[in-house]
C-alpha cells in the first residue's frame, strides 16, 4: 500500500500507524511503501524529477513479491492523475486487484458539465483499478453517477483520542473568554473568507476572538480581507501547528468552525469532538454523514455567511447548548476508534479482492499482502491535498 511519507505535515503518519497497526492486530500481513511528497512547499520542477523516481521505487519494491491487493493513497486533482495513472501501470504487472484510497477528490466536477480533458484523465485512470474507497457517501453516489465501475465504497479515518475523559466536563459551560477556532489550510474552498465575513457581525453580538490555525497559498488575501473589514485586532493567524501547540489552541476554544465548500471527512473535526467542542460545519459529505444538525454540530449552507455568523452568534449565547453539544462530541469519537475503522476496511478489501472484476479476470491474480516494516497501507486524511489536516 502507498502511502504518505512520515515525516509529511499533518496527521497522515499517525493515522497510518493507528490503521496498519489495527489492521496486523486483525491478522493482516500489511506492507507499506512511502511515495508522493517529499516535503512541503516543494517546487514544481522539483516534483516533475521526484514523480519518475517514486514511480520506479514501487516498480522496485514490488519486485518478487506477490500480495492479495494493492492500495494507492492518493488525491484526485491535475497534479496526481497522470502520477497515478503512471504507477497503477506499474501495480499491475505484479499484483490484482488494485484500489485507489482517495482524501479529497473533484468528483463534484465530473458530474458536471465541461472538465472535458479531467474527465477523459480520470477515465483512463478508473479503467486501471478495481475499486474506490472513499471518505463520504455524498462523494460515491458522485463518483458511481460518473462511472458505475469500478465499484466505490465509503470508509472513514481512525481517530486516537489526545484528550483525557476529564475534557466531557470542562466543555461548553465552563469555557471562558469566547474564542472560536478554525484549523485548515487558508484557501478559499475551506470557507476562511466567509467566515472573516461572518466575524464582522458575530463581534455586532458578542466579543470574542477568532483563532485560524494553518498555511495557504491565499494567506496574504486573507490578510487583506481581515484588514479591509477592519477586525485585525480580534482575530489571530497562527499558522501551521500540531502536537501540544494544536491541543492547546483546541483545549482554549469556545466553538470550532470548518464552512468547507466540499470536503471529506478531515481530522480536524474529529480533532474538534474530541475535544468537546461544538461545531459549525457545512452539512456536506462526511459531516453529512457522521454528525447530526443540532447535536454534533449546526449545519451552515456552503458559501453563506450570514448563516455562518448567525449559528456562531447562537451557540456563544448559548452556554448550555455548548455544553451538551461538546458532551455529545466526546461519547461520539469512540466510533472512530482504529480496532472499529481497521475492521471496516478490512471488509471492503475483502469485497474488492472477492469480487468477480472484469479487471481481476484479465489480470494474473494475487497471493497474500505481505508485511514488512519498511514497506505498509493507510487511511490518511488528506495526503496530497489539505497540508494541515
Amino acid at each position: 500500500m502507498l502511502i504518505q511519507r512520515p515525516k509529511a505535515r499533518g496527521p497522515a503518519p499517525r493515522l497510518t500507524a493507528h490503521l496498519v497497526g489495527s489492521l496486523r492486530r486483525l491478522g493482516c500481513h500489511v506492507v507499506t511503501h512511502p511515495w508522493g511528497q517529499h516535503r512541503a512547499g516543494e517546487s514544481l520542477l522539483q516534483k516533475l524529477r521526484q514523480r519518475p523516481r517514486d514511480v520506479l521505487s514501487v516498480h522496485r519494491a514490488l519486485q518478487n513479491q506477490s500480495f492479495d491487493v494493492a492500495v494507492v493513497n492518493t488525491a484526485h486533482d491535475w497534479r496526481t492523475l497522470l502520477r497515478d495513472v503512471a504507477v497503477v501501470l506499474v501495480i499491475r504487472r505484479h499484483c490484482r486487484p488494485v484500489v485507489l484510497q482517495l482524501h479529497g477528490s473533484l468528483a463534484s466536477t465530473l458530474v458536471q458539465p465541461g472538465s472535458r480533458a479531467l474527465k477523459l484523465a480520470t477515465a483512463m485512470l478508473l479503467a486501471l483499478v478495481d475499486g474506490l474507497m472513499v471518505l463520504s457517501s455524498e462523494e460515491k453516489a458522485q463518483w458511481r453517477a460518473f462511472r458505475r465501475r469500478p465499484p466505490a465504497f465509503t470508509v472513514t479515518n481512525p481517530y486516537v483520542s489526545v484528550f483525557p475523559p476529564s475534557t466531557s466536563e470542562m466543555t461548553g459551560l465552563s469555557r471562558s473568554g469566547h474564542r472560536v477556532l478554525f484549523v485548515g489550510r487558508l484557501v478559499a474552498a475551506k470557507g476562511i473568507f466567509e467566515l472573516v465575513d461572518a466575524f464582522v457581525d458575530v463581534l455586532e453580538q458578542t466579543q470574542c476572538k477568532l483563532i485560524i490555525v494553518g498555511e495557504g497559498g491565499q494567506e496574504q488575501e486573507l490578510r487583506d480581507r481581515i484588514l479591509d473589514r477592519g477586525i485585525q485586532p480580534h482575530v489571530a493567524i497562527t499558522g501551521y501547528l500540531s502536537g501540544g501547540a494544536l491541543i492547546d489552541q483546541y483545549r482554549d476554544a469556545s466553538v470550532f468552525v470548518l464552512p468547507s465548500w466540499s470536503e471529506g471527512f478531515p481530522t480536524v473535526i474529529t480533532e474538534a469532538m474530541d475535544a468537546g467542542l461544538p461545531i459549525v460545519t457545512t452539512g456536506i459529505h462526511g459531516a453529512a454523514d457522521h454528525l447530526v444538525d443540532g447535536e454534533n454540530a449546526l449545519f451552515v449552507p456552503p458559501r453563506d455567511a450570514k448563516a455562518l455568523s448567525a449559528a456562531i452568534i447562537h451557540l456563544l449565547h448559548n452556554p448550555e447548548l455548548r455544553g451538551r453539544m461538546g458532551a455529545k462530541n466526546r461519547e461520539h469519537i469512540t466510533r472512530f476508534a482504529p480496532e472499529i475503522i481497521a475492521a471496516e476496511y478490512l471488509d471492503v478489501l475483502r469485497a474488492i479482492v472477492h469480487s468477480d472484476s472484469p479487471l481481476k479476470r484479465a489480470g494474473k491474480g494475487g497471493a497474500r499482502l505481505e508485511s514488512d516494516e519498511s514497506v505498509t497501507g493507510q487511511a490518511s486524511t488528506h495526503p496530497q491535498g489539505d497540508q494541515h489536516r
